[in-house]
């Protein structure tokens, strides 16, 4: 009798401490999923409290159900009342939200540390005045290189052997260019060779060489003016980037400091993933699309978004396993369960 008394007082016990770790990792799981309501962890220590022993109530009444050996009114009823407490209360609240913390808790540093980096490396390329410039000086580049090209074109009709200085392509090829300047037809004054001389055909060229290239200065004046004015206004436009980026230096190396409050700086580290997020999608006129090798931090913290990644496959061939997880929660919430049974079972 005093054996069996003892085995009832012990089984409390060990229930009580594994129920402890469940309704943790179930509470923790709920206040990182639902953290923007700001809701104090006792309420969700209250309603879970309330809800797993409910849930080992419900497996309590599966298990008798098939113990034919005590008395057991409405059998079949308890059975499948207890059998849907189960499937709601455990399979599909209590379980999955266990798993969801000690796989966070695992992650959530690595995650951060991670997103913030290549979130900075972004910014560093959006914000780099060589990079903005790059595509200015290519335009221009291509620009310049057509001119002369069409330059080239108008000294080899001046010299056709064939028709030297007065060939038919030679009007077209100057009208050409002179579209290409953005000119009038006729702005460039057409001379001819008075003889077909070397001499008299290279002084043509040497006209329309310089003709062509102090148009081409003037564009390349405007070219430049048009510069510096979109690069006035992409240092306006990028006054934000450099403050954020010092945020993001400031909570890396609160990461790294292994004295840190880890939730309160995760917590922070989200905020300015969330910040930066945004200032890349403003500076993209919101088509700026997330590295699917990324994994995101508000992805990591909801429990609906993580079990979603985790069916599609997305952890699959990286660094995230989700799978002990849930074999642990698994065996706290049975090893609980068990006890539960045994703490409350009828005398046969």
């Amino acid at each position: 009798m005093n054996d069996n008394k003892f085995l009832k007082i012990f089984s409390l016990v060990a229930f009580t401490a594994f129920a402890a770790v469940s309704c943790w990792s179930t509470t923790e799981s709920l206040s990182l999923t639902l953290e923007h309501a700001e809701i104090p962890k006792w309420v969700f220590w209250i309603a879970v409290v309330g809800l797993y022993v409910l849930t080992s109530i419900c497996v309590m009444l599966v298990i008798n159900s098939f113990n034919q050996n005590i008395y057991m009114e409405h059998r079949r009823v308890k059975f499948v009342i207890g059998l849907l407490g189960v499937l709601l209360l455990w399979i599909f609240f209590s379980m999955p939200t266990n798993a969801h913390t000690y796989f966070y808790k695992q992650m959530a540093k690595n995650t951060a540390i991670k997103e913030l980096k290549h979130i900075d490396g972004e910014l560093q390329k959006l914000s780099s005045e060589n990079v903005f410039l790059e595509t200015y000086n290519a335009e221009w580049n291509k620009y310049e290189a057509d001119v002369l090209n069409a330059l080239a074109g108008i000294k080899r009709e001046i010299n056709d052997f064939q028709n030297p200085g007065t060939a038919e392509k030679t009007e077209a090829r100057i009208v050409d260019t002179e579209d290409l300047l953005g000119l009038k037809t006729g702005t460039i004054a057409r001379i001819k060779a008075r003889n077909n001389t070397q001499k008299e055909l290279n002084k043509v060229c040497e006209y329309y060489d310089k003709a062509v290239k102090e148009q081409l200065d003037i564009k390349k004046q405007q070219h430049e003016a048009k510069v510096s004015q979109a690069l006035e206004d992409f240092q306006e436009k990028m006054k934000n980037v450099a403050p954020l980026r010092h945020d993001i230096k400031a909570t890396l190396e609160q990461l790294d400091d292994d004295q840190y409050d880890k939730e309160s700086v995760l917590k922070n580290a989200r905020k300015v993933i969330g910040v930066a997020y945004a200032e890349l999608e403003s500076q993209f006129n919101g088509i700026y699309t997330y590295d699917e090798k990324v994994y995101r931090s508000d992805r990591l913290v909801k429990v609906t978004k993580v079990w979603g990644d985790y069916f599609k496959g997305k952890f699959k061939g990286t660094d995230y396993t989700l799978w002990y997880w849930i074999l642990l929660s698994i065996i706290v919430d049975i090893a609980a369960f068990a006890f539960f049974d045994i703490a409350f079972k009828k005398e046969e």
